[in-house]
């Protein structure tokens, strides 16, 4: 009898263990992206030309971060969860090009939005257990 409970217990010690490792990964991931966000904001505050090599280097750079990001987490969630903020840095390149600079910080507010979401939507609580 006392050897069921300490398979209960290893089983269950596991398991908190793999849910603290998994939202330790989720929250380091997002607030990674959205530190990158944050600055990418920052630097095109109150930029009228945003056509240049340094913002699409940024961008690049966020699109490369996230799909390493999004590999693992597609492990975790559906796929169609996640693919919001690929899409949207896709369609930012295009922003940069088309010199579209309303669209452009339109499209960070919105990655912004999707991170927090994704914070609630991965996060533990009540509602993801059940």
């Amino acid at each position: 009898m006392a050897k069921r409970y300490v398979y209960v217990f290893i089983i269950v010690a596991i398991l908190i263990f793999v849910c603290v490792w998994e939202q330790l990964m989720i929250t380091n991931y997002l607030s990674n992206m959205q530190t990158k966000i944050t600055n990418v904001i920052s630097i095109v505050e109150d930029e009228t030309d945003i056509n240049t090599t340094q913002i699409y280097g940024l961008v690049e750079d966020l699109e490369n971060t996230w799909d390493g990001y999004q590999t693992a987490l597609c492990y975790l969630v559906n796929l169609k969860d996640v693919e919001d903020i690929g899409i949207e840095l896709t369609k930012m390149k295009i922003y940069i090009v088309e010199n579209s600079v309303t669209d452009f910080k339109a499209s960070l507010s919105l990655l912004l939005f999707y991170i927090d979401g994704y914070y609630n939507l991965m996060g533990i609580s009540f509602q993801n257990i059940f």
